[in-house]
């Protein structure tokens, strides 16, 4: 009988064994994270870069590997989020998504995601590693909702060597571009604008710093631009702020030398025919690479609308949410790729090649940092700019946010382009976001 039984066992070793091996195989198969984002060109090689860093390093190490879904445009993902996470299915979820400030209203008013400071709360992690002003970016009633990522602050951008032909500098307010505008307009024979001084028709974006800064700090929308709750009224009427910003606006504009654009105005300056514009910081990289040898580039703070202005600028781009699943391990491996995109190491490469500020505040400490700056002075500029701003001044969170971004460009333009007064202006948008905002708290 003991024969029998010592038989039966070795033949059942062999699928034992196998049992086991499959066992092992399953709990060392790696677990699959998915990052959904807008990221094209650069960025999508920064993003690529960055995952196939994490991946064969500390998802190497903790069984975790990334997946990017590029789904299209900013707007897309959220889109794109809203519509799959109807469904109670969430294995159809994506794990991460990035998006800009146009999907923080959706965020905060669902249980979409996981606030990324309930996050760091359980694995307990420390935050304080993040820049100020990034970090208060992503605040809504106190509490930080998404993982600052990809951030910027708006810049100005400006042809040197048209500067320096007039022996003039990079204004610091409106006034100051006021004054030197007509010396970097050029004409043709006939009397037309070959090169204007300045493109731009302000939206929600170049609003939120111009206003923004402006007696201390200051508001488009109540609820502090939606970060202490949904916004109810606007304020830059009362606060005087948008008024004063119009006023300067057509000053500027009746010395011929503001190109009322929304559109094509970065192809315009590479080209030489405008000299000087507004745009994100993480326009950088691609602007110097598109400028080339064709003129000197200078960038400068973002200007005042008004000389004793001190708030400074914003922080725009955009964060990383990780969206809400009933799955633990997934949850950790989340976690552990935040942490590691967000890392001084992995923020010096996606600064390095985005032109995107660093959130993470130790990277401007490293050496790696302070030998690229020295080599590529025109990064230190915008990083200069950030820690000199109020952490206050925050992006604007709103309902009908798209519609309101245009509203305001159409508006501005139509006041210049028919002579509409001020007063007018700025009555009108009162109206018409004011309208937006009672709609959707009704």
């Amino acid at each position: 009988m003991k024969k029998i039984l010592i038989a039966i066992s070795l033949l059942l070793l062999p699928f034992a064994l196998f049992a086991a091996g499959s066992k092992e195989t399953q709990e060392t198969e790696p677990i699959t994270i998915t990052w959904w984002h807008s990221n094209s060109g650069i960025l999508q090689e920064a993003t690529e870069e960055l995952i196939s860093s994490f991946n064969t390093t500390v998802g190497k190490e903790k069984g975790i590997k990334v997946e990017a879904i590029y789904q299209g445009k900013a707007n897309d993902v959220l889109v794109k989020l809203k519509a799959v996470t109807a469904d109670t299915d969430t294995s159809q979820y994506p794990d991460i998504v990035q998006l800009d400030a146009s999907g923080a209203l959706d965020i905060v008013s669902s249980n979409i995601v996981t606030y990324t400071q309930d996050l760091a709360e359980k694995y307990n992690d420390d935050l304080s590693f993040l820049q100020e002003n990034t970090k208060e970016s992503l605040m809504y009633k106190d509490k930080l909702i998404g993982m600052p990522f990809n951030a910027s602050t708006i810049l100005y951008y400006y042809n040197k060597t048209a500067f320096d032909e007039q022996n003039i500098t990079p204004p610091s307010t409106i006034d100051e571009l006021i004054q030197i505008a007509p010396l970097l307009v050029l004409l043709d024979a006939k009397g037309n604008t070959t090169r204007y001084a300045f493109s731009n028709i302000p939206t929600t974006y170049e609003l939120t710093a111009l206003l923004g800064s402006q007696n201390g700090v200051s508001y488009i929308t109540d609820m502090e631009n939606g970060h202490q709750g949904t916004p109810t009224k606007t304020v830059f009427k009362e606060n005087g702020t948008f008024k004063n910003l119009l006023t300067k606006w057509k000053k500027l504009y009746a010395t011929g030398g503001l190109e009322n654009a929304s559109s094509g105005i970065t192809a315009s300056f590479v080209a030489g025919k405008t000299a000087s514009f507004l745009a994100s910081t993480s326009n950088l990289t691609t602007i110097i690479q598109s400028v080339g040898n064709r003129f000197e580039l200078g960038v400068a703070p973002c200007f005042r609308i008004n000389e004793n202005d001190k708030g400074g600028v914003n922080v725009g781009g955009g964060a990383l949410y990780a969206v809400t699943k009933d799955n633990s391990k997934q949850e950790a491996a989340v976690w552990e790729f935040l942490k590691y995109a967000t890392s001084k190491e992995a923020q010096l490469k996606w600064h390095i090649k985005t032109g995107y500020l660093p959130v993470n505040k130790e990277t401007y400490e490293m050496n790696e940092y302070k030998s690229f700056i020295t080599q590529n002075p025109l990064f230190e500029v915008p990083a200069k700019q950030l820690f000199a701003s109020n952490p206050k001044i925050v992006g604007v969170w709103i309902p009908s946010g798209y519609q309101i971004y245009y509203s305001f460009m159409s508006n501005i333009k139509k006041m210049l382009t028919d002579n509409i007064s001020v007063d007018a202006t700025v009555n009108a948008m009162q109206k018409e976001i004011d309208g937006y905002l009672k709609d959707y708290n009704v």
